[in-house]
């Protein structure tokens, strides 16, 4: 892999927002993701509607003249719609924002400063890095940290949260992103891992939401990415 060194001047990063039935937050997350600061960072927004069935649709309408909108015919899931919203990026880095509130824009700027630094290639936003932010229920952060534990043991990494939101990267890594629900973003760590890219984490802010607001994932989709990342990493072997 040739090392990605970021452009000195002209630099632009792509977030990517991935939006099923969030008629209840989308509106206020969009507008503070055109207010987050990315200081000396152009901004692209893609925002990708994976078939929201409430209002979701008529109020991404209102955005369609200043950020790029897409609107998916049928459900795919979230790494489908990432997918399709990565494939538009015309950054040099590239970020996946969730549609709800969880996670906050303001902390964009933490990430890039480690690509300013030039350390790492590849940097996630993790929950975990500050007492103050670890929320959550029990369970869920049991599991991610489980599912955590898996991939650094199989891809030698030392990771605190592989399964965060906050993932960015270099455009030229879009093409190991598979379609699918959400463990595609967990094969994606495991094929940057094999790629070698150099990675890093950066803490940040974390409001979870419970089922009842919204929150898609299940204890299934744990149970199943176990499985798969297992399965994929034999199939590299």
């Amino acid at each position: 892999m040739d090392t990605f060194t970021p452009h000195m001047t002209n630099r632009k990063i792509s977030v990517v927002v991935p939006c099923y039935n969030e008629e209840q937050t989308v509106a206020e997350l969009l507008n503070r993701l055109q207010a987050a600061p990315t200081p000396g960072w152009e901004k692209e927004i893609i925002v990708v509607d994976d078939a929201s069935r409430d209002g979701t649709r008529d109020i991404l309408k209102q955005y369609e003249q200043t950020m790029h909108v897409l609107y998916c015919e049928k459900n795919g899931g979230k790494g489908t719609a990432v997918r399709r919203g990565v494939e538009q990026a015309t950054g040099d880095y590239v970020l996946i924002q969730d549609a709800d509130l969880e996670y906050d824009p303001a902390d964009i700027q933490n990430l890039l400063a480690i690509i300013e630094a030039g350390t790492a290639e590849v940097v996630y936003g993790s929950r975990n890095l500050s007492p103050r932010t670890r929320r959550g229920g029990f369970i869920p952060r049991l599991g991610v940290w489980f599912i955590t534990q898996l991939i650094n043991t199989l891809y030698r990494l030392s990771l605190t949260d592989v399964w965060t939101c906050y993932k960015l990267f270099p455009r030229e890594a879009v093409g190991d992103l598979v379609a699918g629900r959400f463990e595609s973003e967990l094969l994606f760590t495991a094929a940057l891992a094999r790629r070698k890219y150099r990675f890093a984490e950066a803490p940040i802010s974390y409001a979870p939401r419970p089922i009842a607001e919204g929150k898609k994932i299940r204890y299934r989709d744990g149970f199943y990415a176990i499985f798969i990342i297992i399965v994929d990493w034999v199939r590299h072997l």
